[in-house]
């Protein structure tokens, strides 16, 4: 309940800083302005795990956080230190520290706020190179002290949903098993107080992630598919290609490409569930996704709490992104 009514306050501020009049305007969108107020549309939160810089999915990414407003997030566990460099001699933790930054620098591009379990450029969970294996990996890496990390972000973060990059599959980089192995396992384990239960003694508290996916290779083995290939008339590009944007950013792999307006979809498999989805197969069914959706989960007892509740996603309803680009000046004049 608590990041519910960090949403509320929120969103209050926003409200009370908004102009009481304004016209109507013909010009051209202001990204800034639509970035901050949209995340205000939905309490959903995303997380999207991997091991390397450059790991996440941008272009769903970029759907999720600048399409629909989800908090959206990306945790990644080294810091890519053996990986190659196509801009410079840096290798080992001077390539590290270049690939941090860039992925930071992507992550601004999608709207994504970017993680590291990796704490330092001595920490053991380290980029030592191509494995094969979980084992192989948390040999280096240290199996208690990186599942550690992983409980104590997800308890800290508070995700609905948890989604690795990469199956668990012989033909996938160790590393990329190993977080999508530990993702999995989290999915339980952070909601149990006797794994790591020193982190309820420092003041964090169980946390249940209400959906775990799995990127699915297509529409036939998916039970989720989302088209994300639209063009946003707010950022004049689609997901994809913003997603492309962010990618550019990962100079030193020599990432990003061109690409066209297309449909696209991304197809998701169902693993973990914590909610009852009542046969839907959307992504966010069983999870409130806004105000209104919240005040049909408290107990009758709290009717004066559902009625706020009501009410102020009402209010916020009249100035969603979309009014508000009409009503109060959110497109920016040209000069």
């Amino acid at each position: 309940m608590k990041k519910i009514f960090i949403y509320f306050l929120s969103l209050a501020l926003i409200i009370s800083l908004l102009p009481l009049s304004g016209s109507a305007q013909s010009e051209e969108h202001d990204p800034d302005l639509w970035s901050a107020v949209k995340p205000l549309d939905t309490t959903v939160s995303f997380l999207n795990t991997g091991a390397h810089p450059d790991d996440e999915r941008s272009d769903f990414l970029a759907y999720l956080s600048r399409g629909l407003g989800v908090k959206t997030s990306s945790l990644i566990a080294n810091r890519g230190e053996g990986g190659q460099n196509e801009i410079g001699q840096e290798l080992g933790n001077g390539l590290g520290i270049i690939r941090s930054r860039e992925m930071i620098e992507a992550a601004k591009i999608t709207g994504v706020k970017a993680y590291h379990l990796s704490e330092t450029t001595s920490d053991t969970i380290y980029d030592f190179g191509f494995s094969k294996t979980k084992d192989e990996t948390l040999s280096h890496w240290g199996k208690d002290l990186t599942y550690e990390r992983l409980i104590r972000f997800i308890r800290t973060y508070q995700p609905d949903i948890v989604m690795p990059s990469f199956r668990d599959s012989d033909t996938q980089h160790g590393h990329h098993r190993t977080m999508t192995i530990l993702s999995q396992e989290a999915f339980k384990d952070a909601a149990d107080p006797n794994i790591f239960p020193e982190q309820l003694k420092e003041g964090l508290s169980v946390w249940q992630t209400k959906k775990f996916y799995l990127p699915a290779d297509s529409k036939d083995t998916a039970d989720t598919s989302i088209e994300i290939g639209m063009l946003d008339p707010i950022y004049g590009m689609s997901y994809p290609q913003i997603g492309e944007e962010s990618r550019y950013m990962h100079k030193s792999q020599g990432m990003g490409n061109d690409i066209p307006v297309a449909p696209r979809q991304t197809h998701l498999e169902l693993v973990d569930s914590a909610v009852e989805t009542n046969g839907s197969n959307d992504l966010f069914a069983g999870i409130p996704y806004d105000f209104n959706e919240w005040a049909k989960t408290f107990p009758k007892k709290e009717k004066a709490l559902q009625v706020h509740f009501t009410k102020f996603q009402k209010a916020w309803m009249e100035l969603s992104p979309a009014t508000l680009a009409a009503r109060y000046s959110v497109r920016r004049s040209k000069h």
